[in-house]
């Protein structure tokens, strides 16, 4: 009875170490396959990112190709935010590919947005210096938007100022003056 006991302890053992092994072999094949079907980018914002979230959509000439891992301040200059993103590893990310920022609807969300790269022109891929390769942006709409009415505040700011106030002032009391004197004649 005893000898019988301890054989179904070894093979209940053995059971076990087998599903934990098949278990740990299962995650690390998984993990590979996956790290292998994707590729890392840092895209660097000179902008405000409001509404780009981690999970956040990466389209590459409209269509969906990967989504944003990590969101941080740059350490070095905190007015850029830089934006780990995971694209498919089939991905045409070219040395001239630029990523910029857009809003999703009417929703507040936003978005990256990668477009441009020739076909002629190589691909980004990481270098001794960078092991994750940064992706260049160019302004987004809402930037460009930004920065017009900043020119516009500026400029309406020159215009009213008092000197010129007093000046239009001045203009149109002389016209008051010289409409007077015409309705009086």
């Amino acid at each position: 009875v005893m000898e019988t006991r301890a054989n179904h302890v070894l093979i209940g053992l053995f059971t076990i170490i087998v599903a934990v092994l098949a278990v740990l072999f299962a995650l690390w094949a998984s993990n590979y396959t996956t790290d292998r079907n994707w590729d890392m980018y840092d895209v660097y914002f000179k902008e405000s990112v409001t509404g780009l979230g981690v999970g956040g959509i990466v389209q590459y000439n409209g269509i969906n190709v990967g989504e944003v891992r990590k969101l941080r301040l740059d350490p070095k200059d905190p007015r850029r935010v830089i934006a780990r993103i995971r694209l498919q590893a089939d991905t045409p990310v070219k040395i001239d590919t630029k990523a910029k920022l857009a809003l999703v609807g009417l929703t507040g969300l936003a978005q990256i947005n990668l477009s441009g790269g020739l076909p002629e022109s190589p691909r980004l891929k990481p270098t001794e210096d960078r092991k994750i390769p940064i992706i260049a942006t160019e302004p987004s709409a809402l930037q460009n938007i930004a920065e017009a009415a900043n020119d516009i505040v500026e400029r309406l700011q020159l215009i009213l100022s008092d000197e010129n106030i007093a000046r239009i002032s001045g203009t149109l009391d002389d016209l008051n003056q010289i409409t007077d004197t015409v309705a009086d004649q």
